[in-house]
């Protein structure tokens, strides 16, 4: 069978598509992953074979400044309450959903272009990428939508989330011949029951495989091996005087500082780690609360921008079995990572979605969460809101409850079915004769 892959960007979009994609080559199938040549790199990086569909114009890929920081108060379980929602709110999820649809007519000739010659049985693409949905329609096979982590499945193809297909969908979907009402026949989603929010949608529970962007042959960084070993549910204490580890290992990844330890037999620091996604870094409030935990003799492992300047400690996954706690700002990969790792989860919102796992993770006992807009002060105020930040952070760490809350979310993300079982499920999909 052909199967076509398509995401629009590379990151958290691509990640939860490997598995699957590698599963389905390893059954025989044959695979190809249908990007914007801006990702064709990072498809390449993963061992799959890129085809590029053209660029995308930065000013399609811009998201709306609305969009980027929204205001005001949200319910926590909007994604199925949007009578709830203000007109202004609304206004917010249309922009969304507008910027998406542009990035799909970006996309659709090349990408069905490509469909028609490689005729595909089945097209497999990110939740974000309509394109997908759009191609599929056109050749009349079936779509799978790939979902990276959302506590929802969040229709922002539609009007007011429940409604029809925006306009200008409808009209992508007619120009290539296709049905404005089809949806995907079926939505992957990696994320655990207990923080998923319920949908009308037909879903398929995949377990999260974590992934460098590399090679399926990946080594264990030095955090996870030297936890390798370590019982999960093994705790140190702050506050209590101890051994330190050498302090020369892996200062270029972190502060340097070895935080203390509890009890006999009980060695290392007492670790946590940040990781920020957006290109400026944290903003001033994150930092203060980080240097308030260095204060206290914690070790803050860095990920992504918040390493600001020093060598990233690596993939995220690789470093979080040896942490204590993740700070971060909610992102689904980063969600499912600390999850699938048992990690207590501070989260610090800045957009929709980020908000919403957020809320979801404070439901479930997990974590805890503040919207990054309840941070903003002005610079001399920073470290004041990072120290009251901070309390949030030391309380993650000494409450037995964020820690057994976060066991129990990686036994239920640990229990879910393989990539394997995807396969199967997206098989049955495309006809009795493949």
């Amino acid at each position: 069978m052909r199967v076509l892959f398509t995401t629009w960007a590379s990151g958290a979009h691509l990640v939860p598509m490997v598995p699957l994609a590698r599963a389905l080559l390893e059954a025989g199938h044959q695979v190809r992953v249908a990007v914007p040549s801006e990702c064709a790199a990072a498809v390449a990086r993963t061992g799959l074979v890129p085809v590029q569909i053209g660029a995308l114009p930065m000013a399609v890929v811009r998201a709306p400044d609305g969009t980027r920081r929204p205001r005001g108060s949200w319910p926590t379980d909007w994604p199925v309450r949007p009578a709830a929602l203000t007109p202004e709110q609304h206004g917010v999820l249309r922009a969304c959903g507008d910027r998406q649809v542009r990035i799909a007519e970006a996309m659709a000739q090349g990408l069905v272009a490509f469909a028609r010659c490689w005729q595909p049985e089945l097209v497999v693409h990110d939740a974000g990428a309509y394109a997908g949905t759009v191609a599929a329609g056109a050749l009349g096979v079936p779509a799978v939508g790939q979902l990276w982590g959302s506590a929802a499945v969040l229709r922002l193809d539609r009007q007011r989330l429940e409604g029809p297909p925006l306009p200008g969908y409808a009209r992508l979907m007619r120009r290539y011949g296709a049905d404005p009402a089809r949806e995907p026949d079926l939505w992957l989603d990696p994320c655990p029951p207990s923080l998923a929010l319920p949908s009308r949608a037909r879903r398929l529970p995949v377990r999260f495989v974590p992934h460098d962007g590399t090679s399926p042959d990946e080594t264990p960084s030095p955090y996870e091996a030297r936890r390798a070993g370590a019982h999960p549910g093994r705790h140190e204490h702050l506050g209590h005087p101890g051994r330190h580890e050498h302090p020369g290992r892996h200062a270029a990844a972190s502060n340097g500082r070895r935080g203390p330890v509890g009890g006999p037999g009980r060695t290392g620091p007492v670790r946590v780690c940040a990781a920020w996604d957006d290109a400026g870094g944290p903003p001033d409030a994150v930092r203060a609360a980080l240097w308030a935990a260095e204060a206290r003799g914690v070790e803050v492992v860095r990920v992504g921008s918040a390493a600001e300047g020093r060598p990233p400690a690596g993939p995220l996954h690789r470093v979080l079995p040896g942490c204590r706690a993740l700070l971060h700002q909610g992102g689904g990969a980063a969600v499912l990572a600390a999850a699938m790792a048992g990690v207590p989860q501070l989260v610090v919102a800045p957009r929709l979605e980020h908000q919403l796992n957020g809320a979801r993770l404070a439901r479930a006992g997990a974590g805890m969460y503040l919207p990054a807009d309840a941070l903003d002060a002005a610079r001399p105020g920073a470290r004041a809101v990072g120290a009251r930040l901070a309390l949030d952070l030391f309380a993650l760490l000494e409450q037995p409850s964020y820690a057994a809350a976060a066991h129990a979310l990686r036994r239920e993300a640990l229990a879910m079915p393989g990539p394997d079982k995807a396969v199967r499920a997206v098989l049955r999909l495309a006809g009795p004769a493949v």
